[in-house]
């Protein structure tokens, strides 16, 4: 501790260091959730991206389903345009929180890096598995190079519908 001349002083540097070591133990770092976490599994979240996935944020203004294969990834817009892109790539990152996906496009574009993880779960009062909504997120990146340094260009959120 500090030697002053003034007990206050040394009343108050002791207080400070005691609630900053009580804040310490009682503040936990978050982590995202991961595919094979039990909190992620118990409410009947998918261990795969298999399924068809609606917008559920909004940024995602235009954008309605997103529909996810083992082959082929497909985004649908309101107006019902199909943006289609086969996976070339699927990896896990990151002891399995991400999954990383490179995109080739199958109409007009340029290829695309993902990552994808599971971002949240919210259960129904009941915690029935029939009333769950599994959310995942998705980062977008220019490239490979900005995908590793995790610099993604935008995200969206996307709800579990089948």
């Amino acid at each position: 501790m500090v030697k002053t001349r003034k007990p206050e002083i040394n009343l108050i540097i002791s207080l400070i260091y005691a609630v900053v070591g009580l804040l310490s133990f009682f503040i936990t770092p978050s982590y995202s959730l991961g595919w094979q976490d039990e909190e992620w599994l118990k409410p009947g979240c998918p261990k795969t991206l298999s399924g068809i996935w609606a917008a559920d944020n909004p940024g995602n203004a235009n954008l309605k389903l997103l529909s996810i294969n083992n082959k082929e990834f497909i985004y649908i817009s309101k107006n019902d345009q199909k943006d289609k892109f086969q996976i070339i790539k699927s990896s896990f990152v990151l002891e399995n929180r991400y999954i990383e996906l490179k995109l080739k496009p199958l109409n007009k574009g340029k290829e695309r890096v993902i990552k994808i993880r599971p971002h949240l779960v919210h259960m129904s009062l009941k915690g029935q598995k029939k009333d769950s909504n599994c959310l995942i997120k998705i980062f977008t990146f220019k490239n490979g190079k900005n995908a590793k340094r995790d610099k993604y260009s935008e995200w969206k959120i996307f709800r579990l519908i089948k």
